[in-house]
């Protein structure tokens, strides 16, 4: 009679491990080698190689008394982690501190900014996520992710010249965890406070209170808002909060948290906080504005997702009849947000609200990065008028 071989991995145990594991890693496989694909930097390629090289490993366990998979998962093993040794010491940014001009202020899940998400470079997180967006959202065309793609690199090559910039960590963590489907709370403010001057209180600021969208509290956002910030002397602070979604549950909480900073940092005005809101955090926006009318002095949205009923609400219409908001989209966007853009300026108008609406010819989603220069001249002198 044949003897089962000892070394086999037949055994149920084995084959339900085996099955298991490859079902489990089989996103990890596709995004590891769709990174090393996409990626424009080093660093990211090595993560990916990191990963190639450490998912086989569970799968040797299978046949550990084999003295040649013995040394495939020994070298496997030293290669990954050697990798991703080299990828957490090059991670390993510092959030700043108070004499910075540009730093992150800490409130809770302080280990996240040493997660995944610094160690790959966020220029090339955004090429995969541009993939992976063109292929599950029927708004964007392969080509629209293209441009986004181009629009990225040319920013981040500009970031990375940036010292105060470059030299600070990823907030994209907190994304990716709501993306995971992970409970959602708020992460680390941004924070610019430039050198220069704005108008108000003599020796004091306005402050930008930046609500981010859907694509995060991302470092190439934060060079654009310094450029308005070191033109305007405006601080810029802008909370983190996962996907943006900050009608949700403690997305007050994290708005709470950029104006408390604001009112404790002596540089600031407190009386002139301005709540900004970008593509769906314009949902958020205007539901604080409902809820806390008197904490902000303006309102600023860019392409921004609109609510009706906030608009409509009566707390809404007492707290801002006579007082300024500026909503900057795209004059070809005829989509059904498009339509709410408007149907909003018709309600805003109607109870005498002071709005400044600029409809740029561009239909483009991510309007405030292709467009950024004719979105800081239309800022620019509304920011600082009183």
């Amino acid at each position: 009679m044949d003897k089962k071989d000892p070394e086999s991995d037949t055994s149920a145990l084995g084959c339900v491990f085996s099955g298991g594991w490859t079902l489990l890693s089989l996103p990890l496989w596709i995004a590891a080698f769709a990174l090393l694909v996409v990626s424009t930097m080093w660093t990211s390629r090595l993560f990916a190689v990191a990963l190639i090289c450490l998912l086989p490993v569970p799968l040797n366990l299978l046949h550990w008394r084999r003295t040649s998979r013995k040394i495939a998962a020994g070298l496997l093993l030293v290669a990954g982690s050697s990798a991703l040794l080299v990828c957490k010491q090059q991670a390993q940014k510092a959030p700043g501190t108070q004499e910075d001009a540009a730093r992150l202020v800490h409130h809770e899940n302080f280990s996240g900014l040493f997660g995944i998400a610094n160690l790959v470079a966020e220029v090339d997180q955004f090429a995969l996520r541009s993939y992976v967006m063109a292929a599950t959202n029927p708004d964007l065309s392969w080509q629209r992710a293209s441009d986004l793609r181009r629009i990225t690199n040319d920013l981040y090559r500009d970031l990375s010249l940036d010292p105060q910039l470059s030299s600070l960590p990823s907030l994209l963590g907190s994304t990716y965890r709501e993306m995971l489907g992970l409970k959602s709370s708020p992460g680390s403010l941004f924070t610019y406070i430039p050198s220069s001057s704005s108008s108000g209180e003599p020796g004091k600021k306005i402050a930008i209170v930046l609500l981010h969208g859907s694509l995060g509290n991302f470092q190439g956002s934060w060079l654009l808002w310094k450029k308005l910030a070191d033109s305007t002397g405006v601080a810029i602070v802008a909370p983190t909060f996962a996907t943006g979604k900050w009608s949700q549950e403690r997305g007050r909480e994290a708005i709470a948290q950029a104006r408390d900073f604001c009112i404790q940092h002596p540089d600031i005005d407190e009386e002139r906080l301005v709540l900004a809101g970008i593509s769906e955090a314009g949902i958020g926006v205007l539901h604080e504005a409902a809820v806390a009318p008197r904490e902000w002095e303006k309102l600023l949205l860019i392409s921004p997702l609109i609510e009706q009923q906030t608009i409509n609400s009566q707390p809404f219409i007492d707290g801002w009849r006579d007082r300024k908001a500026m909503i900057i989209t795209g004059e070809q966007d005829t989509s059904a947000y498009g339509k709410s853009i408007r149907a909003a300026q018709v309600t805003m108008e109607s109870f005498e609200m002071r709005l400044t609406t600029h409809h740029l010819p561009s239909g483009d989603p991510f309007l405030f990065l292709s467009e950024w220069s004719s979105v800081q001249k239309l800022i620019q002198p509304w920011l600082v008028k009183p």
